[in-house]
C-alpha cells in the first residue's frame, strides 16, 4: 500500500508498506523522505539513539484508501550508520488492514499457514 506520512497535515514522506504483522495489524516498508523531513521532530529513532518526536502529529494517508485509521506511526531514522529510513504504522484495524493487502503474497502467505 503507498502511503503518505504526515506531521501536522504536512506531507514529510512516502512509503511502499508491506504487511509485515497481519494479526496485529503491522505495516512497514522503506521510509522516502521529503524535504520537510526533519528527524529531531519526526523520528522516534535516530542512528540507534531513542528520541521523543510528537508521535500523535504523525499520520499516513493513502491514495487509494484515504487516511490509515492506526494505533501509531513510527519513523526509524538510520541514515548515518546504514543510509536507511523506515516507517511502521501499527494496529491498522480489521477490516481495513485486509482490504489493503489481501491479494499482497506476505499476506496470502500468512493466512494459508
Amino acid at each position: 500500500m503507498k502511503v503518505e506520512i504526515l506531521y501536522a497535515g504536512k506531507v514529510i514522506g512516502h512509503s511502499d508498506l508491506q504487511p509485515v504483522d497481519p494479526p496485529m495489524g503491522v505495516a512497514a516498508g522503506p521510509f522516502d523522505a521529503t524535504p520537510d523531513y526533519d528527524p529531531r521532530l519526526h523520528a522516534y529513532v535516530i542512528d540507534d539513539d531513542y528520541n521523543e518526536p510528537d508521535t500523535e502529529a504523525l499520520s499516513a494517508r493513502s491514495v487509494e484508501f484515504g487516511t490509515v485509521v492506526c494505533a501509531g506511526v513510527g519513523i526509524e531514522d538510520f541514515s548515518k550508520t546504514l543510509n536507511e529510513l523506515n516507517v511502521t504504522i501499527l494496529g491498522i484495524a480489521y477490516p481495513d488492514y485486509a482490504t489493503a493487502f489481501e491479494s499482497h503474497p506476505l499476506f496470502k502467505a500468512y493466512w494459508r499457514s
